[in-house]
């Protein structure tokens, strides 16, 4: 079957801060895994859902995408395999308020230009899943701007009268894809314009 893909998106900013005293600890996504069919489904794009989010050193920002299509294959109640592509150039943000009209479309407008997502040459980009066995540690190959990184993350299912749906929260570091704009790990001095270098991807992907 073809090959589960989430799209990456969008050059999104969330900037971490903790105290040097207090060691800060994160916990890992536990995977919810529902007893499903073994077969493969297609993608009901218009059900399914990419929202990504993401904070800058004194503010964050958030969005959607659209997926274009996809399927998955899944045996045993594991996701093996599938396959989702994500138009680049339906990128919105949802942060700031639509009737804010000019600054809604200069976020818009920069995130998918060169100095970010550069849409027009790279208008989509995919996850492809490699290894599904185990829920909890899904691997997977995602490919922003023709630059493919691996990625492991949890992958929950749900059923409900047939329907199958597939969520998870996605990491993603930006400059991996040589998206380096304002990154700390690149610039010096960047005070308030700091854009932290990863960003987040909240999926979730519907069957027809």
């Amino acid at each position: 079957m073809k090959k589960l893909l989430i799209v990456a998106p969008i050059a999104l900013f969330t900037v971490f801060t903790s105290c040097e005293s207090e060691a800060k600890s994160e916990v890992a996504e536990i995977a919810v895994v529902a007893e499903i069919d073994s077969k493969e489904y297609t993608l009901n794009i218009l059900e399914s859902t990419i929202a990504w989010k993401g904070e800058g050193a004194t503010h964050g920002q958030a969005g959607n995408l659209l997926a274009s299509s996809g399927n998955f294959t899944i045996e045993n109640n594991n996701v093996v395999a599938g396959t989702v592509e994500i138009d680049m150039t339906s990128l919105t943000v949802s942060s700031i308020p639509a009737e804010e009209v000019e600054d809604n479309a200069k976020l818009v407008s920069h995130l998918t230009t060169g100095d970010f997502f550069d849409v027009t040459a790279f208008p989509t980009a995919t996850l492809t899943i490699t290894d599904g066995s185990d829920m909890n540690n899904v691997k997977a190959n995602i490919t922003i701007k023709d630059v493919t990184e691996e990625i492991t993350f949890a992958l929950s299912s749900a059923e409900e009268n047939g329907i199958i749906t597939l969520t998870s929260s996605l990491k993603i570091d930006r400059t991996k894809f040589g998206v380096t704009f304002n990154s700390g790990n690149f610039f010096e001095n960047l005070g308030d314009h700091l854009i932290n270098d990863e960003f987040t991807l909240d999926i979730s992907l519907v069957s027809k």
